[in-house]
């Protein structure tokens, strides 16, 4: 790729994608609805993004932010240090931005450093910490190839890249100078001949994205950085490979529209066309503002290259920043990780194919702990010797209540009624117009429609106790769910004491049956509650599990949450896209360790 031109082109596919799928005539329509709805969960990124395209008016989505910052106890350090930016780029002038670094640098390992040394770098400051003192620890935490990790002894690529974005502004200095120069000699080793990177096996394009933003923090143009050229090839020929045609990104090669890969692009070609108008990094942020400072005015500044805007982005991270891997494997299928703050659920959802389902489930508390791990036990139960589930009990209760009729008759029976008596009125007070009985039989065919087409069942509806009758089945595959690396160090109710939330467990398949049908027949056959993001019926199938049986990603750490496998290995493909197969095994763990306490042997 040769032209700044050329990423305006992508910059603007991605808005052009996003304004459609939310339904926005506007990037300000956007900014001040989907972004301000999402603020704390889903959107930061591209808030921090169109920030530092010209953007400025991010009133909702600072108030949408500061609502869900008060109304939820944000357990992970880096989910508030990452909060603290998204309302320093909104230009929030909110104690919170300063408020939270004495208690989140470095509670969480690396990241936390990282993300605490993003708020330093924006000119706030803290009694414990300056950005020279976590400079010199990031930099006591280099490893001896040159790179950063989470673990281990070899750095990683994502990591080191979001490591040397964040030490870029202090590059005047001769240890950070040395030490980021030895980053990039290995960033520049592990790129592949088409310009990209890949992690835990898997090529993708969050990774690149990340050494994008790296080197143009460094204000190296990827174009004619020969380290960074292969076979022809630069990086953002890297991540331009993975280009869908309505203008998003997809995680793996051949899959579907993927939101992290979308928003880790789209920030990595915004930090890029900035580091080629002499702008500053990604992270040094246009909009800040010094708390108790007047707030500043409305009205969009600047005007942005294709269709305008940019976007930022869980690890990457759904923090944006691709965070590793978390999550990789797990549910979006090996790659990048993830580590969006999930909100305390005030509901379980459980979404089937085609719909959701909401049932009331109290509050869900998320947080964060010491990481653990545990070994994975390898299963040898067949379908034949698959045990009883420990839900059965509950199960058989269900099945024994009396079963209610279904509420549509009475509801279309009351459509019905209310349209023939509305007939009547109009024609008692002479309103015989034919227009006026036109009108009234297309609401109530409407009304109609509606109930017919939705389908509202209550929790005991919902969780039967019943598995499916297959008529057109065609083999069968067993499933089952733990939390062995957990299990003994929570007091929390729904970690089991073995670790087993369903055992070894058969379920009938009919062709085309998904890796997320299973769970979510199993979630309706055993009570067990399931909640996701997206869903297997739209975006080609990436739905993402953030908990299962109030067990949430990040609970137990900064690296934790649910992936899945299938006889033994983690699929690179997302669990709302995997097909089964008759005899499959299926598995959902919790790792407290993106997989590396699972002992995972990825999909090649």
């Amino acid at each position: 790729m040769d032209t700044v031109g050329e990423v305006d082109d992508l910059i603007g596919g991605i808005v052009d994608y996003k304004l459609e799928q939310t339904g926005s005539g506007s990037v300000e329509d956007w900014i001040s609805g989907d972004i301000a709805a999402g603020a704390g969960r889903t959107t930061d990124w591209y808030a921090l993004a169109l920030s530092q395209s010209g953007y400025t008016d991010f009133s909702a989505y600072e108030s949408s932010l500061l609502d869900y910052i008060h109304s939820n106890n944000i357990l992970n350090a880096t989910s508030r240090e990452k909060y603290a930016l998204a309302l320093c780029a909104a230009g929030s002038t909110d104690s919170y931005i300063t408020d939270i670094i004495d208690s989140s640098m470095g509670e969480q390992g690396i990241m936390s450093w990282i993300y605490g040394l993003h708020i330093l770098n924006n000119g706030y400051t803290s009694p414990r910490y300056t950005a020279d003192s976590v400079v010199d620890t990031l930099l006591s935490m280099q490893y001896d190839d040159g790179g950063w990790a989470l673990f281990g002894e070899y750095g990683d690529i994502d990591v080191t890249a979001m490591t040397v974005q964040a030490l870029a502004p202090h590059r005047d200095r001769g240890d950070v100078s040395e030490a980021v120069d030895r980053a990039l000699d290995l960033l520049s080793e592990r790129q592949k001949s088409d310009g990209g990177y890949e992690s835990f096996g898997t090529p993708n394009p969050e990774s690149a994205a990340q050494v994008l933003t790296a080197l143009s923090a460094m204000d190296i143009d990827c174009r004619y950085d020969e380290r960074f050229i292969k076979d022809g090839h630069d990086l953002l020929d890297g991540i331009a490979q993975y280009r869908l045609p309505d203008g998003s990104f997809c995680h793996t090669m051949g899959g579907g529209s993927n939101e992290t890969a979308t928003v880790q692009a789209y920030y990595s070609f915004v930090s890029f066309k900035r580091m080629t108008e002499g702008k500053s990094p990604l992270l040094v942020l246009d909009n800040k503002r010094e708390p108790g400072s007047p707030q500043q005015g409305g009205g969009q500044g600047g005007s942005q290259g294709g269709q305008g805007g940019s976007q930022g982005g869980q690890g990457g991270t759904d923090s944006g920043h691709g965070g590793g891997s978390s999550q990789g494997g797990a549910n979006a299928g090996g790659g990048t990780a993830q580590t969006t703050a999930v909100s305390a659920a005030k509901t379980a959802t459980t979404t089937a194919k085609g719909g959701t389902t909401t049932t009331s489930a109290g509050t869900a508390a998320t947080g964060s702990s010491a990481v653990s791990s545990a070994s994975q036990e390898s299963l040898t139960e067949t379908a034949a010797d698959v045990q009883t589930s420990p839900h059965t009990q509950d199960s058989e209760k269900l099945s024994q209540k009396e079963k209610k009729g279904s509420y549509k008759p009475y509801a279309l029976a009351v459509v019905i009624g209310a349209a023939a008596v509305i007939a009547l009125i109009i024609f008692i007070i002479g309103k015989r117009n034919y227009k006026n009985f036109i009108f009234l039989g297309a609401v109530t065919a409407a009304a109609a429609a509606v109930i017919l087409l939705t389908d509202i069942r209550s929790p005991e509806d919902y969780y039967n106790g019943e598995q499916k009758h297959k008529e057109n089945a065609i083999g069968t595959v067993t499933m089952e769910i733990r939390c062995d690396t957990i299990a003994g160090k929570s007091d929390s109710e729904h970690i089991p004491a073995d670790g087993v939330i369903l055992p070894p467990t058969a379920f009938d398949i009919e062709a085309g049956d998904t890796v997320f049908d299973i769970l979510t027949e199993a979630a309706q056959t055993y009570g067990i509650q399931v909640e996701n993001k997206g869903s297997a019926g739209s975006s080609h199938g990436m739905v993402y599990i953030a908990g299962i049986n109030y067990i949430y990603e990040f609970d137990h750490g900064d690296l934790s949450g649910w992936v899945y496998h299938v006889n033994g290995i983690t699929p690179s493909r997302n669990c709302g896209e995997y097909e089964l197969s008759d005899g499959d095994r299926v598995e959902w763990l919790y790792t407290c360790e993106i997989g590396h306490d699972l002992d995972e042997v990825y999909e090649k």
